[in-house]
């Protein structure tokens, strides 16, 4: 008759549910539970330490002196983090003095799987993170991107770290580009942003030196507009976008209705 669903049309004996390693979201656990499966095994999820420096920089909630800005970075890298299926030991925003954000990393050494770090990895005189890191086996580098150019990575007491810029969007393009796809591919976490192709809804200009990654707006007809500046501090425009925008090393200018990539966020 109509309207029977018979018996293995959705899967059949001995077919593979899901293969080994696969993220468990909402649809995978739904499957599970359609095939009577109360339990499975397991990883557990990564542990990450997330560090945010500067004696600028203050709680949200806090009275906001002349000279000071609220910590940012924590709550979208945090939020990302998570969203990637991390776990996330947050410290209390770490100082300007090596020694002390190297003490404060070195009590967590032995309980967290990595360590992330936001600011103080730049070339300025007094940057701490760099200042911290001396001794270990990490390097501080400068990749063809922007935002996010300067970049820590290495270990820690034997741990693996990543040294983030310290403007928020730098912060997330750097988890979007160098910390997501190594989660999807060693761990399982929720695959890298699927690039699609958009065309521009207006002209634009880039340095051609460098991928530069910017915010954007995909539309329903398929155009995609720019939000905000090029400046990586710039929160509300991030927050105003549904895409990033890639435009490659190599190009130095685009026209209305030129292709560029974008990954939906």
């Amino acid at each position: 008759g109509t309207f029977v669903r018979s018996a293995g049309s959705d899967i059949a004996v001995g077919e593979r549910a899901l293969a080994a390693g696969t993220f468990l979201g909402p649809a995978q656990l739904g499957l599970l539970a359609a095939l009577g499966i109360a339990e499975v095994t397991v990883r557990r999820p990564l542990t990450v330490l997330l560090a945010t420096t500067g004696d600028e920089v203050l709680e949200p909630g806090q009275p906001l002196p002349a000279g000071k800005i609220y910590d940012s970075n924590g709550t979208l890298l945090e939020s990302a983090m998570r969203q990637a299926g991390l776990a996330v030991v947050r410290t209390a925003i770490a100082s300007d003095r090596p020694e002390e954000l190297r003490a404060l990393l070195r009590s967590h050494a032995g309980a967290v799987d990595l360590m992330v770090t936001t600011g103080g990895v730049s070339k300025g005189a007094y940057e701490v993170v760099r200042q911290a890191m001396e001794g270990q086996a990490a390097e501080f580098l400068h990749v063809a991107m922007q935002p996010g150019g300067p970049q820590g990575i290495g270990t820690f007491d034997g741990v693996p770290f990543l040294g983030f810029p310290g403007n928020p969007v730098s912060c997330l393009v750097s988890f979007e580009m160098f910390l997501r796809p190594v989660l999807a591919e060693l761990f399982g976490s929720p695959a890298p942003r699927i690039p699609v192709r958009a065309r521009l809804g207006h002209s634009l200009s880039s340095p051609e030196h460098k991928h530069q990654v910017r915010r954007g707006t995909l539309q329903g007809d398929g155009t995609v507009r720019l939000e905000g500046g090029e400046s990586s501090h710039l929160m509300h425009a991030l927050a105003g976008s549904n895409a990033l925008v890639h435009v490659p090393a190599g190009v130095s200018a685009l026209a209305e209705g030129d292709e560029v990539e974008v990954w939906m966020l």
